[in-house]
């Protein structure tokens, strides 16, 4: 094992990725590399310090996950499972610079943030909504200004791309009278001549559509009265800038596409930087733009 091992797998982005951040490994946190945990992954002590997380904020971070622990979501620093933390919980401490950004996103109609939630796959039993394991890596529930509900599912990705479906998926996708058709046929949100069956084998779409069904499911039930699906990626990784959601989006019909959004990592910042103007938040996006923007 040596340091500028090169991964089959890697695309372009993901490779970039990797070796940024094992350079933020060693010369930021100073957690160097060793043959047991090599480039991307913390070592067990620093994992359990946290320090996959942004400092200024790891306190507040440790409050919504327990204590950390030595899974890959306090270790591994090239996926995305730790992003939605540094990103969206620090916002909890400011709640009106978070509507701010919110109505930017949608164009105003937002009266306040309520809450902020991470691995939401909504309140009620999951039969209730897909029946899986589907969730939201971010839920952002607000008052709209009439004193209705609505919610953003925010999916995050780093380096992820597609993923193999399982024997279960497969079996509720092909199933006509099951609640992925439902809800994909009752939202209006595609065109009349999709056939979801297709998703079994378009593995670069099927979790964002999973994701944005989610949504329109947790409408029906009357959670909320308002959705947005927001797909948040960085603009280098090429598979969801250029292929997966030009894709999808030819999948939707105009009601569709008034409820998606996609999102760079790059614009958000951009947004967080307009909106949150405290010295503490200039160092919290000081550090998400060193951490996950990768020079192509």
């Amino acid at each position: 094992m040596i340091k500028d091992k090169t991964y089959r797998y890697d695309d372009e982005f993901k490779a970039k990725a990797r070796a940024h951040q094992f350079a933020f490994r060693e010369n930021v946190l100073n957690d160097f590399y060793d043959e047991k945990n090599p480039q991307v992954i913390l070592s067990p002590i620093c994992a359990k310090q946290g320090l996959i997380f942004c400092e200024i904020y790891r306190e507040l971070i440790k409050s919504k996950v327990k204590s950390f622990k030595l899974s890959a979501l306090f270790s591994n620093m090239l996926r995305s499972e730790h992003i939605p933390y540094n990103i969206f919980t620090p916002m909890e401490e400011d709640m009106g610079a978070a509507t701010a950004l919110f109505n930017e996103i949608i164009g105003g109609g937002i009266s306040k943030i309520n809450r902020i939630r991470i691995e939401f796959a909504g309140d009620a039993d999951k039969g209730e909504y897909l029946n899986d394991g589907t969730s939201f890596d971010t839920f952002i529930e607000y008052v709209s200004t009439d004193g209705s509900i609505g919610g953003f599912g925010i999916e995050v990705k780093y380096t992820e791309n597609g993923y193999r479906i399982g024997e279960k998926e497969k079996q509720d996708i092909e199933d006509v009278d099951g609640l992925y058709n439902q809800n994909t046929k009752k939202s209006q949100w595609y065109i009349p001549t999709l056939d979801i069956v297709s998703f079994i084998k378009a593995n670069h779409l099927r979790q964002i559509w999973r994701n944005h069904i989610l949504g329109y499911s947790m409408l029906a039930k009357g959670d909320i009265q308002h959705f947005h699906h927001i797909h948040l990626y960085p603009q280098g990784n090429n598979h969801f800038h250029k292929y997966a959601i030009p894709e999808y989006k030819q999948l939707l019909t105009e009601d569709g596409k008034k409820n998606f959004i996609d999102l760079t990592y790059e614009s958000l910042f951009n947004l967080i930087e307009k909106h949150f103007k405290q010295e503490k938040q200039k160092e919290w996006l000081k550090y998400l733009r060193e951490r996950y923007i990768v020079k192509m």
